[in-house]
């Protein structure tokens, strides 16, 4: 939202952006585009395929109701929808945006739609949500899941729009069968905000008891539990993230309070989780 708001203060024009999960055929130029304000007026027969954001200052050119509407309309028209759900709408007073703060700037957002039939009925019966399922492969190091590399761990995330912001919760497993099986599994709940992401996870990490191969007794068993908050940047198909580990149970060995791989992650006195997300 900063980076689109300073665009504003210095565009000469009203800066629309749309953003599409795939691509869909351009409308005609002649059809219509259909604004809603309610999610359940929308008709059944419908689907989600992106999300809008427009803004300017009121000092622009072009920078009104009328004209941003139009503009707003053309772009989705280009982008294969013909219906727009507001989700945030605001307009500045002439005091803020005299002064170019980011309050004095005009801004819009919606969920833009496919209609297949505006005759079907609005969905009032159950509201409409407009929830995102994804899953992603993993690739990271850390106390939430030991290693996982050659065998990545897989997430299922549910997205929730919340107007100017979208939370989300997930379930992660990951298993590594390369020398001995240890496996991890979380679960974990965050908020999202244009390409910025902080959640938190609470996991556990089990690493079996070994043998040598003379018979000995060799390293393990390992079992932690640990609160992972982390702080990401999601982009298109990728997500990064990365943040402490805090042990909440730690079950090792008495003799063995090492475990090589975590080390790899260790600053100071404190763990750190570092990831890769990849959505399939």
């Amino acid at each position: 939202m900063i980076i689109i708001s300073g665009l504003a203060l210095i565009s000469c024009s009203p800066q629309v952006n749309v953003l599409v999960r795939k691509s869909y055929p351009p409308r005609e130029d002649n059809d219509s585009v259909v604004i809603y304000k309610k999610a359940q007026d929308i008709p059944v027969e419908s689907e989600k395929i992106g999300t809008l954001q427009a803004t300017c200052n009121p000092l622009m050119n072009n920078c009104d109701s009328t004209s941003i509407f139009s503009l707003v309309k053309t772009k989705i028209k280009k982008a294969g929808g013909n219906a727009l759900l507001i989700t945030n709408f605001k307009k500045p007073t002439l005091l803020s945006s005299m002064l170019l703060s980011n309050r004095g700037v005009f801004w819009l957002s919606g969920d833009v739609f496919l209609v297949h039939d505006f005759s079907s009925p609005p969905n009032t019966v159950k509201k409409m949500n407009f929830q995102d399922k994804y899953m992603y492969v993993g690739f990271g190091v850390g106390p939430e899941t030991g290693l996982s590399f050659m065998l990545p761990k897989f997430s299922y995330y549910n997205f929730q729009n919340r107007k100017s912001f979208e939370t989300y919760y997930g379930v992660e497993a990951s298993a590594w069968v390369i020398h001995a099986l240890f496996m991890s599994l979380d679960c974990l709940y965050g908020v999202k905000k244009n390409i910025f992401t902080f959640d938190s996870s609470l996991g556990i990490w089990w690493y079996p008891k070994l043998k040598n191969e003379d018979g000995s007794e060799g390293i393990g068993p390992y079992f932690h539990s640990t609160l992972n908050p982390k702080i990401g940047l999601k982009f298109r198909g990728v997500w990064l993230k990365a943040g402490p580990s805090i042990h909440l149970i730690k079950d090792y060995p008495n003799e063995q309070e090492k475990f090589g791989i975590l080390d790899f992650t260790k600053i100071g006195n404190m763990y750190y989780n570092f990831e890769i997300l990849i959505k399939i």
